[in-house]
C-alpha cells in the first residue's frame, strides 16, 4: 500500500510538470504569435489553464518553482551581445547607426539573436578552436553587415562593432552604478 501511494504521488508531480509545461507551452506560442490578435483557445490550452488556475494547484506550482518554467534556470546568453552598424555615405558623413538589420517577422528577429550565442567563442580560449571557426564568424558577421548595408542605397561603408555587455557588479551598484556598458569585442569595415 505504501509504495502504491508513493507511485500515485510521483504520478501526480509529473502530472502536474506536465500540465504547467502545456501550459506554459501555449502561453508562449500564442504570446509569440498572437500578441495582438484574438483567438480561440483549443480545448487542451483551456483544460491546462483551468487546472493550473486552481487554487491548490496553484499555490504548489508557485511554492515549489513550476510556474516559472525551465527558461528560469537556463542563461540567457543570447542577449549578453549587441552589434551596431554604422552606415555612412561617399563622404564618409554618418547616415545611421543601427542594432539589427530589418526583418518582415519575429521569426526573424529571434533567429538573428540566437547567432550571438556562437559569438561567445570569440571572447574564450583562442587555442580551444581551430582557427577556420573564428574566421567563419568573422565572415558571419560580414555577412550580416553586407545584408545591412544592402537596406540602405546611400549607404557607401558600413562599420560593424561587436560589444559584450558588462553589467554593474553589486558592489558597483551599491556605490550608483545601475547602467551596464559596453566592451568591444571585434569590429569589421566593409
Amino acid at each position: 500500500m505504501k509504495r502504491k501511494l508513493q507511485l500515485a504521488g510521483i504520478f501526480m508531480i509529473l502530472l502536474l510538470v506536465f500540465i504547467i509545461g502545456l501550459k506554459g507551452t501555449f502561453d508562449g506560442f500564442y504570446g509569440f504569435y498572437y500578441e495582438n490578435k484574438s483567438y480561440q483557445k483549443p480545448l487542451a490550452y483551456r483544460i491546462s489553464e483551468d487546472i493550473t488556475l486552481f487554487k491548490p494547484v496553484s499555490i504548489f506550482a508557485s511554492y515549489t518553482g513550476f510556474d516559472t518554467g525551465y527558461g528560469f534556470y537556463a542563461p540567457n546568453v543570447a542577449s549578453d551581445f549587441v552589434m551596431i552598424f554604422e552606415l555612412k555615405d561617399k563622404n564618409g558623413n554618418v547616415l545611421e547607426e543601427k542594432t539589427m538589420p530589418n526583418f518582415k517577422s519575429k521569426e526573424s528577429r529571434v533567429r538573428y539573436t540566437t547567432v550571438f550565442n556562437m559569438f561567445l567563442d570569440k571572447i574564450s580560449d583562442r587555442n580551444r578552436y581551430d582557427r577556420k571557426y573564428y574566421q567563419y564568424l568573422d565572415i558571419i558577421i560580414q555577412q550580416i553587415a553586407a545584408h545591412v548595408m544592402k537596406e540602405n542605397p546611400k549607404a557607401a561603408s558600413v562599420t560593424t562593432r561587436l560589444y559584450l555587455y558588462d553589467y554593474p557588479s553589486i558592489a558597483e551598484f551599491r556605490k550608483g552604478k545601475t547602467n551596464e556598458s559596453l566592451i568591444l569585442v571585434d569590429e569589421f569595415k566593409h
